[in-house]
């Protein structure tokens, strides 16, 4: 058994309603989902692609992928677990990793790794980084299959439509979840690196100036988290669907 065709699915849209339009925030002089986008890019052997809705306000993103030469896919707004499962098809993938917009900081070195790990802990329905990684650092790798079946299932609340993975969570039992550790540099140092709201991105902002150039490591981004985070920092919450 292998993993088979691979993809990373970006998930993002302008319609936050606690941060609106984030994903076109500049961090480091660019937009803030080009700034993932491009910290993706070097990920070996994989399709990227963009996961938009088909809203007009999301044109803006679509313009923005092709101006970074990522393959785009425009589907279904609140249904996220629509969207990404017709993206897996139009890309026949098998296995598809999830990443979220508002997660600037991952990067090929962390969606490699994960990748690897996954490929080691077959058969899985969910391989997750979720209470392992830094909150902010996250991908979640699941076979497309599992999650078309339960797509047309009929099982899934509206909830559990807007937050992807979140069915796998709730009947743990049913499923065949795997968690995938950190490297011991990648340990959470306080703080998120999601952006949910302004502060977040203020946070983000700095962290992302204070990175050594050209550095697309995870402990580059730690060290510098760990320089802006309030040593009495904690995370909280679920983040907004992309």
């Amino acid at each position: 058994m292998s993993l088979g065709n691979v993809g990373i699915v970006v998930a993002a849209r302008t319609g936050s309603q606690r941060l609106p339009g984030k994903a076109l925030l500049p961090l480091s002089g660019v937009p803030m989902i080009a700034y993932l986008l491009r910290r993706l890019k070097p990920v070996r052997g994989v399709t990227l692609v963009l996961a938009t809705t088909q809203l007009p306000a999301d044109d803006a993103l679509a313009e923005l992928a092709a101006a970074e030469g990522v393959p785009l896919f425009r589907g279904a707004d609140a249904d996220v677990v629509a969207r990404y499962v017709a993206a897996a098809e139009r890309f026949a993938l098998d296995t598809v990793v999830r990443v979220t917009g508002d997660c600037p900081f991952v990067s090929a070195e962390l969606v490699d790794y994960c990748i690897e790990r996954a490929a080691g802990s077959l058969p899985f329905d969910l391989a997750t980084t979720k209470t392992r990684f830094p909150v902010g650092l996250d991908a979640e790798i699941f076979r497309a299959d599992s999650m078309a079946r339960l797509h047309r299932s009929g099982r899934l609340t509206a909830v559990e439509r807007e937050h992807l993975t979140l069915y796998y969570y709730n009947h743990a039992g049913a499923h065949n979840i795997r968690y995938i550790e950190p490297l011991p540099a990648w340990l959470p140092v306080g703080g998120h690196l999601t952006v949910d709201v302004a502060a977040d991105y203020e946070f983000a902002r700095k962290v992302a100036a204070a990175l050594p150039a050209g550095d697309l490591s995870i402990e580059a981004v730690l060290q510098s988290a760990d320089r802006y985070t309030p040593k009495d920092s904690t995370s909280t919450g679920r983040r907004e669907a992309s």
